[in-house]
C-alpha cells in the first residue's frame, strides 16, 4: 500500500488527471473544425424562379397583355445607374458551426475550471475529517497544482468569452448583468489565489496573511454557483442548470458542514479542558 500512496502523492499521478481535459477540449476545437468554423461561407441561394403573368407575358385573363410594359435588365441599369461596378451588400452572420462551437467551448471550459476549484477546495475539509487517511494526505500534496489547473481553464474559459468581440464584453458589463459580473469576479480573486500559489509570495507574505489571503477561496463558491447556475438561460432550462450546479457543487455543500461542526467542537472541547484544570 505504500507505493500506491506515493505513487498518488508523484506527479505521474496528477499530471495526467489536470491535462486531459485540455487534449479533450483541442479535440473539440479541431473536431468542428477549428478556425474554419467561423468562417464557412453561406452558399449561395439559387434566385426563386418568378411564376407569373407579367414575366410569361401572359394576359390576367381579361385579354390585357402586360408583356408591353416589362423593362428589360439593361435598359432598368442603364436608367438607375446600376449594374456595372455596384455589388450587393452582405452581412455576414456567424454560421451555425461556428456558434455551436462557441458554446461547447465556453461550457467545456467552465465546467472543468470548477470541476478542478471544487476538488482542491474539498481537499481541506477531507484533511480534517480524515486525519489518519494516508490516501487524502497523498491528494494534499497536490493542492496547489490542482488550483492551477482551475484557473488554467479558468483562463481558456475567459479567452473564448472575449472572441464575442470588446465591444459585446462592454455591453454586458455596462449592462450589469449579474450572472457576468460574478464570472468576472470569480476570475479576477482565481488570478489572485494562482498568482500568490508560490514559495515566494509565501515568504513575502507570511505565513498567517498568505493563509488569510487564500480564505478567499472560500468566498468563491457562492460566486462561482451563482455564475454557473444563473449562467444566462432562463425559462424551462433555468432549473436543470440549477440541479447541475448543485450537483458539481456537492461536496463542498456536504463537507464545509461538517468540517465546521468538527472544528467547532474540537475548539470547546479544548476550552472545557482548559478550564477544568
Amino acid at each position: 500500500m505504500k507505493q500506491v500512496y506515493r505513487f498518488v502523492g508523484s506527479k505521474g499521478f496528477i499530471l495526467p488527471l489536470v491535462s486531459w481535459p485540455f487534449f479533450w477540449i483541442t479535440w473539440l476545437f479541431l473536431d468542428a473544425g477549428g478556425f474554419q468554423a467561423g468562417r464557412q461561407a453561406k452558399e449561395p441561394e439559387a434566385p426563386a424562379e418568378k411564376v407569373s403573368a407579367v414575366e410569361k407575358g401572359t394576359d390576367d385573363g381579361d385579354g390585357f397583355d402586360f408583356s408591353q410594359f416589362i423593362v428589360s435588365d439593361e435598359a432598368f441599369n442603364t436608367a438607375t445607374g446600376g449594374g456595372e461596378g455596384k455589388e450587393d451588400v452582405e452581412i455576414e452572420l456567424p454560421s451555425e458551426a461556428a456558434l455551436n462551437l462557441h458554446e461547447t467551448l465556453t461550457d467545456e471550459t467552465g465546467k472543468y475550471a470548477i470541476l478542478y476549484f471544487v476538488w482542491v477546495t474539498a481537499l481541506t475539509p477531507l484533511k480534517v475529517l480524515f486525519r489518519r487517511s494516508k490516501f487524502v494526505s497523498a491528494l494534499n500534496r497536490h493542492r496547489r497544482t490542482i488550483g492551477l489547473a482551475s484557473f488554467f481553464y479558468a483562463c481558456l474559459h475567459f479567452g473564448v468569452y472575449l472572441t464575442n468581440g470588446l465591444t459585446t464584453v462592454a455591453n454586458d458589463l455596462t449592462a450589469w448583468i449579474p450572472y457576468i459580473l460574478a464570472g468576472w469576479a470569480g476570475f479576477l480573486i482565481l488570478m489572485v489565489l494562482a498568482v500568490t500559489s508560490n514559495n515566494w509570495s509565501l515568504r513575502k507574505l507570511g505565513g498567517k496573511k498568505w493563509k488569510l489571503l487564500h480564505r478567499l477561496a472560500y468566498l468563491l463558491v457562492p460566486v462561482l454557483f451563482y455564475h454557473q447556475a444563473f449562467t444566462g438561460k432562463g425559462g424551462p432550462e433555468r432549473p436543470e442548470t440549477i440541479r447541475e450546479a448543485l450537483l458539481w457543487f456537492s461536496p463542498l455543500i456536504l463537507l464545509q458542514p461538517l468540517r465546521i461542526y468538527l472544528e467547532w467542537k474540537s475548539r470547546t472541547e479544548k476550552q472545557g479542558k482548559a478550564g477544568s484544570v
